[in-house]
């Protein structure tokens, strides 16, 4: 998990460097790819079960739909 983060931590840097376009989004999906890793891991430590991830992800949908109204 801590090597995960620590990508993560990498990949935003890079991104945030970053001027070529196509570089940038071969960047946030290698980003989107390490969330999710980051996301089955952390499932796992807390055991949820299928159903309870579709709620926890679901949740997260509605939360960054909700930011994007700000």
């Amino acid at each position: 998990m801590v090597s995960l983060v620590t990508q993560m931590l990498d990949l935003h840097q890079s991104l945030a460097a970053e001027g070529v376009p196509h570089a940038k989004a071969v960047l946030q999906r290698r980003i989107e790819a390490t969330d999710r890793q980051i996301d089955a891991l952390v499932y796992e430590l807390y055991g949820l079960t299928d159903a309870e991830i579709a709620v926890v992800e679901q949740e997260g949908a509605k939360g960054l739909e909700h930011e994007g109204a700000k």
